[in-house]
């Protein structure tokens, strides 16, 4: 497990600042701190390589609401929706399956003894929303992600750690200080109401937000208000609180405005439109502004219990923000046909006229606007990109370039935040929150597009993957990310670097040649590299390409993977199934061998509305039907067997066929002999050692999550456990089944990695390695080692065989004259215990002992000084001696 962050400082009282509340988006007034090692961003051993440059238009990423979209279609019941509260039930269900497992005799699967390693990346990021500055310590910053929690630093963005591992909700959309006592935080949750539907989208790492979060003690421990537990709490998009009154709280909602005036043990609804943002007054706890998500601007002057709307303004999404040195002057960023516009307002936020403007946006999405705490009339605002005026909005200069990233901030911006001295003179620091973490610049005033920033992303390990690939041939890793590309990984976690743009997907790694990896971005845009990723080439260019790519007859993130049989060979998910027979052939030849699902055409347009049959509602443009419910939503090749095919879609249907080989091979249904529930299938695990015993894995809030089947489809039965050592009733992305061990099962879901040693009869979880955040996918990277990749806290690997498994395959002699290595006698010890000894000089050798008392030489050249070696082939009784 990754620790905390401690973050200690005394207890503060605010009413010597003037009350003012420190959040996400506003202004904040120590000369700023050195750039640690960020000064010269090109070469920043924490930037992106230069390769960003390419990484959109191959292409510029989907609408972001496509990967929300995509998440939450996945994780509907049958009926079309999603349980009240579900995730926090899974996660309480999590807890008590922890208590009920106990410390002693877990049958793991080797995931708590395993030694989880964090591969990174920690230089990429991910989408940061708010970002919060101690307003006394201006060492300590935190920044809420979108898929990884709360993170924090303690030296000023010199380093980050999560807070918090366990948040059970880890969407972070707002945080606030209490203007009165800074060791009191809050935290709002959920994502939704950034998105053109409220109610379809949520966030893309744990569906639905879970309400408001309170810390007590300085940002270390969380506890969720109850009074936020309801569905009107589902999308909290800001938080702001009265710089007078104390306790008083204010919260724009995807359901409207609620106000607080006990620090958010009870609320009073005051409005009942989806509010996106508020705002108090600097210095008059009375007046409070607030923007809407239909155009609509709005201000108060009894502190938020009743409101007015103000005129002038036409758009969607509206941003407001006070000018802090002439408070009745107010600005507002308005989303309008894709672009943003500049409105000012002079009266106090009663009527406001446009001003400039028209910079490119995704509606809802990206918004955020800034004002000069001495300068009324230069304002910052930010979408797609950043741009400055400094004549009151009437004309604006671009200070950002996502092309241009690192050098310049990446692609949407969700924050804009001055440090807490910022004086216009000796401090001119901004943070930037968007899609690609934090960035800075010490001077606002002046910075460009290419110079003057950089990168905060210090150990800022929240980059949501959707899947990677790893093979036993090298370190190298490769994975797809929401909004930032394939990014390859190659020893270092500080140091990941972009090799192709776009959304990333999935992706695959030759078993055979250490350099050959495949990747790609939306909707089966394929890509392989035979460099390790130095440069790519595109495997779907030729004149027999994947015929459904690039179209709704594909998913958004659609699965692909190649055969384990035969490195020559790849398969890919789209209306039909697809391969290749020569994919590292500089043309490469694709072929589609499954017809569409029965009561489907290859052309969507001609079949019918199966989407609504499952109670799902279309939310607008292609944004549903890239994942159509007749798509191929996953699949699954025979380990040794490739006429064995096993193909599921995103409504449930399954099909398995046996001369999976042949140009037309012969499907059979096989769910209905369940019958499986009619849910999304994402992942299909056949065993190594028996290809008639396959297991599924289904997405929704459900208790039956995982299915087996021991006769090749033909009775099916649900393999979850009961009791407390049940699977909790969360979505599982990925089941795995071990190489070599039989019924050792490791399933990935939306609360954090579980494994089985008795094939799905009682389930195990661990607080090691990941946290309890979304795995999207789990795979081997050799027979021992265990990847681990999650939607939010980017990679872990786990060697899960134990110590002496991994270092049997260096071999050396027994010198017994130079060795002399003694163990307690113990019984009924398992094969893998790690048993310590101590070697009081350096040796060549250490040893583990077999079923018959003989030592076995493991490794060599041992230093002095205390080890773990561990029992093999260990029978009922070991001799008291190893080697000796």
């Amino acid at each position: 497990m990754r620790t905390g962050v401690l973050l200690g400082f005394s207890v503060l009282v605010m009413g010597a600042l003037g009350g003012a509340w420190w959040i996400s988006g506003a202004g904040s007034s120590e000369s700023p701190p050195a750039p640690l090692e960020l000064t010269a961003p090109p070469a920043s051993a924490n930037a992106v390589a230069p390769a960003t440059a390419k990484k959109k238009k191959e292409g510029r990423y989907e609408h972001p609401w496509d990967a929300a979209y995509t998440r939450y279609y996945q994780r509907v019941s049958e009926d079309g929706t999603i349980p009240h509260d579900a995730l926090m039930s899974a996660h309480r269900q999590r807890e008590a399956l922890l208590s009920a497992q106990g410390d002693q005799g877990v049958a793991d699967a080797g995931i708590s003894r395993a030694r989880w390693t964090w591969l990174g990346p920690g230089n990429i990021g991910g989408r940061i929303r708010p970002i919060l500055i101690h307003p006394a310590d201006h060492n300590l910053i935190w920044v809420g992600s979108c898929s990884g929690g709360i993170w924090a630093s303690t030296n000023a963005g010199g380093r980050f750690e999560p807070v918090d591992d366990f948040l059970p909700n880890l969407a972070v959309t707002a945080m606030i200080f209490d203007p009165f006592d800074a060791s009191v935080m809050y935290a709002g949750t959920g994502e939704g109401g950034f998105f053109q539907n409220a109610d379809g989208s949520s966030n893309t790492a744990a569906v639905r937000g879970a309400g408001v979060f309170k810390s007590t003690d300085g940002g270390q421990t969380w506890v969720r208000l109850e009074s936020t537990s309801g569905p009107e709490w589902y999308q909290v998009c800001r938080l702001a609180g009265s710089p007078t009154e104390p306790d008083v709280v204010l919260a724009a909602t995807g359901a409207g405005i609620y106000r607080s005036t006990d620090g958010g043990q009870t609320w009073s609804v005051r409005s009942t439109e989806r509010t996106l943002d508020i705002r108090f007054h600097p210095t008059d706890g009375q007046i409070v502004i607030a923007g809407r998500a239909d155009g609509i601007a709005q201000y108060s002057s009894d502190g938020g219990q009743t409101w007015s709307n103000a005129t002038g303004i036409s758009g969607t999404r509206v941003e407001l923000a006070f000018a802090p040195s002439s408070p009745t002057t107010i600005y507002a960023s308005v989303s309008r046909s894709g672009n943003l516009f500049c409105y000012r307002s002079t009266d106090g936020g009663r009527t406001y006229v446009q001003r400039g403007g028209g910079f490119s946006t995704l509606a809802l999405y990206d918004d955020a606007i800034w004002v000069h705490p001495t300068n009324a009339n230069f304002v910052v605002i930010g979408g797609l990109e950043l741009h400055r005026s400094t004549n009151g909005g009437s004309s604006f200069t671009r200070i950002s370039s996502w092309s241009l990233a690192p050098r310049s901030p990446h692609a949407d911006t969700h924050a804009i935040v001055q440090h807490p001295a910022f004086d216009g003179t000796t401090n001119k620091t901004v943070y930037i929150g968007n899609d690609g973490g934090l960035y800075r610049t010490d001077d606002i005033t002046t910075v460009t597009e290419d110079t003057g920033w950089f990168v905060m992303n210090n150990n800022l390990g929240v980059t949501q993957f959707y899947g990677a690939a790893a093979g036993p041939l090298s370190e190298t890793v490769v994975g797809g990310t929401q909004d930032n590309g394939t990014l390859r990984y190659r020893g270092d976690p500080q140091n990941w670097d972009r090799i192709f743009g776009g959304d990333g997907t999935y992706a695959a790694a030759d078993p055979t040649d250490g350099r050959i990896f495949y990747g790609g971005s939306q909707r089966l845009n394929l890509f392989r590299t035979d460099n390790g990723g130095d440069t790519t080439r595109s495997i779907v260019n030729g004149d027999n390409s994947i015929g459904d790519r690039g179209s709704s007859r594909c998913n958004f993130i659609p699965q692909f993977a190649l055969d384990p049989n035969d490195p020559n060979r790849m398969l890919a998910a789209a209306r039909s199934l697809w391969r290749t027979n020569n994919v590292k052939a500089g043309t490469v030849d694709w072929f589609s061998i499954k017809p569409p699902a029965q009561g489907c055409s290859a052309d969507p347009r001609e079949e019918p509305d199966h989407g609504h049959e499952h109670g799902e509602q279309e939310p607008g443009g292609d944004h549903y039907t890239s994942n159509n419910p007749c798509n191929i939503s996953t699949f699954a090749v025979a380990p040794g067997n490739s006429d064995i095919i096993w193909v599921a879609h995103n409504r449930g249907d399954v099909y398995m066929t046996t001369n999976g080989t042949a140009q037309n091979p012969t499907w059979t249904r096989v769910d209905e002999n369940g019958p499986l529930p009619a849910r999304w299938v994402n992942s299909i695990a056949i065993s190594p050692l028996d290809s008639n015993r396959v297991y599924v894995s289904l997405m929704g809030f459900e208790p039956d999550n995982v299915w087996r089947t021991t006769d090749a489809g033909q009775t099916w039965e649900p393999v979850v456990g009961s009791g407390e050592r049940a699977l909790p009733a969360a979505p599982v992305s990925w089941i795995l089944h071990h190489r070599t061990k039989a019924g050792w099962l490791y399933a990935g879901t939306d609360v954090g990695i579980f494994a089985s040693e008795d094939d799905g009869a009682t389930w195990s979880t661990t607080n090691d390695g990941p946290a309890a955040v979304t795995l999207d996918q789990l795979f081997w990277k050799d027979d021992c080692t265990l990847v681990a990749v999650t939607h939010g806290r980017g990679i872990y690997r786990a060697d899960v065989c134990g110590l002496c498994e991994s270092i049997s395959r260096v071999k050396a002699k027994c010198k017994l004259s130079r060795s002399r290595l003694k163990a307690t006698a113990i019984t009924s010890l398992p094969d893998g215990t790690a048993v310590s000894f101590l070697l009081d000089a350096d040796r060549e050798l250490a040893a583990t002992v077999n079923a018959q008392g003989k030592a076995k030489a493991v490794f060599k050249e041992v230093t002095a000084g205390n080890h773990d070696v561990c029992m093999k082939e260990c029978a009922t009784r070991c001799a008291s001696t190893v080697c000796e």
